[in-house]
């Protein structure tokens, strides 16, 4: 090979390192930033003991808050100290962890492809499976160096419960009042192109203890199994749920529905693998915290 070839040929490849650690220091420093603003987004939460499941008998009428039988069995429960993410997993922050990852961003459902514009935007919640929620969690836990899950139902309800009270609703005020501290049909509709869908975070009034979207704008998943008598068997100390299941634990609301299904004792649970082929309704979402 002669000389003015070769220092060509070294010259490309020199050039190329130069742009591939160019492309690792940009993606350190966005992995860094990702970890540094979701840490700073965690909530304190002091540990301790609550009255979970449906306090109805125990406040006003001495009624049932729902009639659902899955939360009936009032069971005491102690929490360790925690911290909950601020705000539900965002877009925004599922694609940079999704590019550093060298993951296929999950497709919108056929219905949702004209409102993929605003479904998807940066502020919007992630839609995620269960999987993907707890991988994320758990690569957010180990960059930052700290023990990061998805929330127990245990520690959602505590959270959400402003530390274990007789709070109904996952507001400022305890209340349900559309329009105000949660959005309204017509809000939904405005922001993400649809009735009674997601919304970007942050949109309203965070609970006392400065929480967002706990009382709807979809669901969060949490780490437990799903089992309808469980309430009956739990720990008494932070409890992990059932051993084993089929469908995992969501709390909050999915949409639509109304002030009765956004009560912060209100459980569902879904298959963990939901939207397995690419596909995911917008409304599975995430929020991490860091246990001790």
């Amino acid at each position: 090979m002669k000389l003015p070839a070769l220092i060509t040929l070294i010259s490309l490849i020199t050039s190329s390192c130069d742009n591939n650690s160019g492309l690792d220091i940009r993606k350190q420093k966005s992995q860094q930033e990702l970890v540094n603003r979701s840490i700073e987004n965690m909530v304190s939460v002091k540990g301790g003991n609550f009255r979970m499941g449906d306090f109805g008998p125990l406040v006003g009428d001495e009624l049932p808050l729902t009639t659902e039988p899955d939360n009936k069995v009032l069971h005491d429960v102690t929490l360790s100290d925690f911290s909950i993410s601020k705000y539900i997993v965002t877009w925004r922050d599922y694609d940079i962890y999704a590019k550093i990852k060298h993951l296929d961003k999950p497709e919108v459902p056929y219905g949702y492809k004209d409102h993929k514009d605003k479904v998807q935007t940066a502020d919007m919640p992630a839609a995620l499976n269960w999987q993907q929620a707890r991988e994320y969690c758990q690569w957010l836990g180990k960059s930052a160096g700290k023990n990061i899950d998805l929330p127990t139902e245990a520690q959602w309800e505590y959270a959400a419960r402003n530390a274990g009270k007789f709070v109904i609703y996952a507001t400022d005020n305890g209340k349900y009042e559309q329009g105000r501290n949660i959005a309204s049909d017509k809000q939904a509709e405005e922001m993400s192109g649809m009735e009674s869908m997601n919304y970007p975070v942050g949109k309203f009034p965070p609970t006392p203890l400065g929480l967002y979207d706990m009382a709807g704008n979809g669901v969060d998943w949490m780490i437990d199994w799903y089992d309808p008598d469980y309430y009956a068997n739990s720990e008494k100390i932070n409890p992990q749920g059932p051993t084993k299941g089929t469908r995992k634990v969501i709390r909050g609301y999915q949409g639509g529905g109304g002030a009765f299904a956004n009560q912060t004792i209100f459980r569902q649970s879904k298959v963990p693998d939901v939207g397995e082929k690419g596909v995911l309704m917008p409304y599975y979402n995430a929020r991490c915290v860091i246990n001790p």
